[in-house]
């Protein structure tokens, strides 16, 4: 069997957003007990389980990147505020 690839960065755009995420959630399958007549068999629950492992990693991914944005906007945000006082600092010491 051969190793899963990063297919989910190569198919989307680099751009991850709230609202992708909140969708692939509510797209998870859901069990239900009804008759279907969806294929079985091990080929088609394979299929099934690659496709679902692809949108988990896909929502990971997202959650990834946007703990990554959320910590840089803060890291960002008190570097700006300690400029601000630093100038302000030394304006009042001229």
């Amino acid at each position: 069997m051969t190793t899963p690839k990063k297919d989910f960065d190569q198919a989307s755009p680099g751009l991850v957003t709230r609202a992708e995420r909140d969708q692939l959630i509510a797209a998870r399958p859901r069990p239900k007990a009804e008759l279907h007549l969806a294929p079985t068999g091990y080929q088609f629950a394979q299929v099934r389980q690659h496709l679902d492992d692809r949108k988990e990693r896909r929502i990971k991914h997202i959650d990834v990147r946007m703990d990554e944005a959320r910590e840089r906007l803060e890291k960002d945000r008190s570097h700006s505020l300690l400029r601000g006082r630093a100038k302000q600092d030394f304006d009042r010491e001229r």
